[in-house]
Parts: C-alpha cells; structure tokens; sequence
C-alpha cells in the first residue's frame, strides 16, 4: 500500500536541509578569506610582486571560493603587458600563490609618427622605447606600425600610394600587413628554435630578399617567405656549429644557392 504522505516529517527533513545550507553559507562568509599578506608571487623580474598583486584586483578579505582563476589572471595580463602568461593557485584557508612567466625577450619597431616601441614575439606592444635604446633590442627594420597602444596587438602602418605607379590593382594596405605578418612569424620561429636575442637587425624590406645580422659576424640572408621555420632552423644549427669559430661572413639559408643546405662565405678583407 502506499506509505501516507507525513507532512511533519517532510517539514523536518527540509528545516534541516536549510540548516545545513545556511551553516555552509555562514561557514564561507566567516572563513576561508584572503590574507593579503599571504598573496604570494613567483616569477616577476621586470615588475615587482606588488605590481602583480596590484593588478590582479584580488582584496583583503574577500572569499576564496568566489574567486575567478581566469578572470585574475586577464587582469594581470591586460595591466602588465611583459607577463607572458599568469597562473592562480588558492591553498586553504586563507593563501593566494600567482605564479607568472614573463617575455624573455622583446624586439623595437619604429612607430610612423610615434618613435619606436617593443613588441614580443606575437606582436604585441609591452612598451615605448627611445631611439638610443631601439639598438639595444633586434630591430625591426622594413616595416612600421601605426597608432600603438601597450597591451595592444601592433598594426602595421601603410605607405601612401606612389602616383608614379602604373599598376594600382593591388592595394598598398596589403603590403604593410604581409610586412609584420612576416616578421611575427619570423620572431616566432626564433624563439620556438631557441634564438633568444642576438639578432640586432631584421629587415624585410625586400620581401624576395629577407635579411637579418648578429651583430657584426654573421649576415643571415633568408631569401624570400617560404619554408621560414625550416630556414630558421637551419640558421640555428649552422650558427651553432661554426659558434666557436668565430668567423663572420654571409650565411645563405634561402636554399637559392644549394637545395636544403646552408651556405657560409665568408667576407673578404
């Protein structure tokens, strides 16, 4: 038969739901809060711990459970552009860890009505720079960009059409564009190969004849667009295994010379 329905017993099995529920609610207003003096930070060169701190908008006092791992971390990413990445980590009862990575490396492009700035590796600008100190990073050289804003991703800035040219079937607004996508990919590359630094000068200029220099000693030509990562590649082993040797010429990676082989000449006196 069916078991009469108790209208006590129901009301005192949802009175203690409640009270359950209220005493959890009352358990996180009370506990597990944010110590500030326990927000922790690991990683930081450029900024300082504070600056992290800062810019995650984490207070004091407030509950860890509510916290947003992501939404801390595109906070320090939005106000700190060196950070390369954040990661947020809550330990009971009261502790806060950020752990950051920052950009190894960061390289100057001049700017069309602005001077020079840095961007990283994927294009974004992190900072404004002098012309004095533009030489102390691998300069961009061929291509500018146009209104840079930090934290922004660059944009590249278009040269006004020639009136001496026939041929206007192609829009000038391509080239800049295809310019700083090359250089991305080519910054890219780099650091994938482990080429952090040393290049003082990338010039795509001629986009059939792509040309960087580390320092005085080598003059890498790359040729033209194709098959980059596997040039860049290429460039990296070369360079590695001549290193020691300390000799300075050409380094040809555009295959032109020699199918899927580097060529070293050296400069004549």
């Amino acid at each position: 038969e069916p078991v009469p329905f108790n209208r006590n017993k129901f009301l005192l099995r949802l009175a203690t739901v409640l009270a359950v529920v209220l005493a959890v609610v009352f358990g996180m207003s009370i506990f597990f809060k944010v110590d500030e003096t326990k927000i922790t930070v690991s990683g930081t060169n450029k900024y300082t711990a504070w600056d992290v701190r800062e810019a995650s908008g984490i207070l004091h006092g407030e509950n860890l459970l509510t916290l947003s791992d992501a939404a801390i971390s595109e906070r320090i990413l939005d106000k700190l552009p060196y950070i390369k990445w954040a990661r947020v980590g809550i330990e009971l009862p009261d502790t806060v860890r950020i752990e950051v990575e920052e950009r190894a490396v960061v390289y100057s492009i001049e700017s069309e009505n602005d001077g020079w700035w840095l961007i990283s590796a994927d294009g974004m600008v992190v900072d404004q720079t002098s012309a004095a100190e533009a030489g102390e990073y691998t300069q961009i050289l061929g291509v500018q960009i146009t209104a840079p804003q930090i934290g922004k991703q660059s944009v590249a800035a278009e040269p006004a059409p020639d009136p001496s040219e026939e041929d206007t079937s192609v829009p000038v607004t391509v080239y800049g564009r295809e310019r700083l996508e090359t250089v991305i990919s080519i910054l890219q590359y780099m650091e994938k190969a482990g080429v952090i630094g040393g290049a003082t000068t990338l010039d795509v200029t001629n986009m059939s004849s792509l040309e960087m220099w580390f320092g005085k000693q080598y003059q890498v030509t790359l040729g033209d667009t194709t098959d980059l990562q596997r040039k860049i590649q290429f460039m990296k082993q070369a360079m590695d295994s001549m290193g020691e040797y300390h000799e300075q010429g050409v380094l040809d990676v555009s295959f032109a010379i020699r199918p899927n082989e580097a060529v070293f000449t050296k400069f004549t006196d």
